[in-house]
């Protein structure tokens, strides 16, 4: 199935039912008096988050989403049915935004929880509603209330705990296949990885985590080349971001310090706050660097791309190094969780005294 991650719809409620002007007409009943009924409520729409999905698409080809209006009163005190609301699935993480106003309506990050999106108009009086001692045969109704409508914009961003990032052929894929259950497409070309791959890496019984593997990232990626800027977005809820860099380029006038400082500018440029995420640095491929060099290799590129965070030192095709880095993790992980959650997104409404 293809990956979408963005889409652009337009969700309508229903609308009410008018309320019915009528008055009883039976035989030796000559003042029955008034019995229109009201209208019925309009549907309503809601989203909701889906565990079973992973892409937006089902929205890249149908986009307009109306619910049904609400019936009209009748005579004899009968009110109109209220429609059925509207319920849109989406994979968990999708962030729900009005086109117009730039306003987040809904953030589904739990799973099977309805969030309302647009509101149903509720029903019309009918001129029973008006019946009083002193207005004994009311005449007025109402329309229904219009539903509201909305012209929405669907952005998905997994749920992970730790991103991966780095150049194209840094063995970020072939990272996440060895410490986790996913199966990405692994080969000896740029930018094989064309959607982002999430996998689940099980430390014990109850202890686990989530990874996410993008595109691989390029010089000017923030600007849109390469595929990576496409997928950023999706490190933005991560809790840590691993920094996976080739030690052991195959064209040998590459420099591994300059992609790394142009991979950490991209950051930087795309979204201050992914920059100021927690990173560690992973030098990865050291199975190709010959055992006296390795040492030195580590230690100059260290030096020179001026890190003071954590290293590890691993190479992921043979499984070297894999145990420390996955341990790390899960406690790094483990104590996040337990951290008060953060601030609410400025975008949402100011809550109502």
């Amino acid at each position: 199935m293809k990956f979408v991650d963005e889409a652009t719809i337009d969700i309508a409620a229903g609308n009410g039912g008018a309320g019915c002007v009528s008055f009883r007409r039976e035989k030796f009943i000559p003042f029955g008096g008034p019995d229109g009924g009201n209208g019925g409520r309009g549907g309503s729409v809601y989203a909701v988050a889906d565990r079973n999905l992973n892409t937006l698409i089902d929205y890249r080809y149908q986009r307009k989403h109306i619910a049904r209006n609400g019936e009209q009163g009748r005579g004899s005190d009968c009110f109109g049915a209220a429609a059925d609301d509207l319920t849109l699935r989406v994979p968990v993480g999708t962030i729900v935004t009005d086109v117009d106003t730039g306003r987040v309506l809904a953030e589904l990050v739990e799973p099977d929880v309805p969030v309302l999106l647009a509101k149903g108009g509720d029903g019309g009086f009918g001129n029973l509603h008006y019946k009083s001692s002193t207005n004994r045969a009311p005449r007025q109704h109402t329309p229904g209330w219009p539903g509201e409508a909305y012209k929405v914009k669907l952005e998905l961003r997994v749920l992970a705990d730790v991103g991966l990032l780095g150049q194209p052929n840094a063995g970020k894929s072939t990272l996440i296949a060895a410490i986790s259950n996913a199966r990405p497409k692994i080969a000896d070309y740029p930018f094989t990885t064309l959607h982002p791959n999430l996998g689940v890496v099980r430390v014990g019984p109850e202890k686990s985590f989530v990874v996410a593997d993008i595109p691989g990232l390029i010089e000017g990626a923030s600007e849109g080349a390469g595929l990576g800027h496409l997928f950023l977005r999706h490190l933005q809820r991560t809790r840590l971001l691993l920094h996976v860099v080739d030690l052991a380029p195959f064209d040998p006038a590459v420099d591994p310090v300059a992609e790394a400082k142009a991979i950490v500018q991209e950051l930087r440029n795309y979204d201050p706050g992914l920059y100021d995420k927690p990173r560690w640095l992973v030098l990865n491929k050291l199975d190709m660097v010959p055992e006296d060099e390795r040492a030195a290799r580590i230690k100059d590129f260290v030096k020179r791309f001026k890190w003071k965070g954590p290293v590890f030192e691993i190479s992921a095709l043979a499984r070297e190094g894999l145990e420390p880095l996955i341990h790390a993790i899960w406690q790094h992980v483990a104590q996040t969780q337990s951290a008060p959650p953060p601030e609410p997104d400025p975008r949402f409404d100011a809550p109502q005294a």
